[in-house]
């Protein structure tokens, strides 16, 4: 990944720029794919904010670039770890780090599951 790809997503991130998500999509595909794999039906505010995560932008950050209160980010944080099945003693932050790993073990899956 280039230097100024990385630089232009965090600056899109800092702004909450429409554009952040499309940029993020581009650069880490497998994540994204990862998380639509374990729940379809996650919406692209969600998607967004996985990806604040993934780039590891804390909670204060988080709610500083959204305009939402540091609770409004722990309530949704909370709410995610639910619709994706995050236990509560794993690092949110860490699990959506550890998606762009997955995706060779969920392909292996389903070709598993296919050949069945």
């Amino acid at each position: 990944m280039e230097r100024n790809n990385f630089n232009n997503l965090i600056a899109l991130a800092k702004n909450n720029s429409a554009e952040f998500l499309t940029l993020f999509s581009e650069i880490y595909p497998d994540f994204v794919v990862s998380l639509k794999t374990i729940n379809p039906k996650i919406r692209s505010s969600e998607l967004e904010f996985c990806a604040l995560t993934f780039l590891n932008f804390s909670t204060k950050n988080i709610a500083q670039y959204t305009f939402v209160t540091i609770r409004a980010v722990q309530v949704r944080k909370n709410r995610l770890r639910k619709k994706l099945n995050i236990a509560s003693d794993i690092d949110f932050n860490c699990w959506m780090r550890e998606q762009t790993q997955r995706i060779p073990m969920i392909e292996q899956e389903q070709i598993a599951i296919e050949t069945i």
